[in-house]
């Protein structure tokens, strides 16, 4: 009678462990694939936060390269600071005529349009003669 309950309670302990090391296996393979899935949307999150972080770090350069470029602009009188944001080009400084704060403005735009961004357009430049 002790050898048949000792022979059950190994089969069972057999059984159960081989149970234990699929279940295992089934768990292993699950929290891989979940690791897999959670590594791909922080590499994807990245991705779209870099992105749009280099459109806005990017177009400060551009806009700032354009209203040099103009030589209406270009007069050591002008002094035209550029900043963006996901969502804002602020310029700041100031300009000798008012004509030339909308052409900052203009110059701006157009730098924005090409470069397929959304940005809107704060214009702080002061006019000063």
């Amino acid at each position: 009678m002790k050898f048949t309950a000792l022979a059950i309670l190994a089969a069972l302990f057999i059984i159960g462990c081989g149970n234990t090391a699929d279940g295992m296996k089934e768990d292993s393979a699950d929290n891989r694939q979940k690791a897999a899935d959670s590594t791909e949307n922080v590499v994807e999150g990245a991705k779209n936060a870099g992105a749009a972080f280099g459109a806005a770090t990017m177009l400060t350069p551009k806009v700032k390269v354009a209203l040099e470029a103009d030589k209406r602009l270009a007069d050591p009188a002008n002094l035209i600071d550029v900043d963006s944001t996901d969502d804002m080009v602020t310029l700041s400084g100031h300009v000798k005529t008012s004509a030339l704060k909308e052409l900052a403005t203009e110059i701006t735009q157009k730098v924005i349009t090409e470069a397929g961004s959304k940005q809107k357009i704060e214009n702080k430049l002061e006019v000063k003669s």
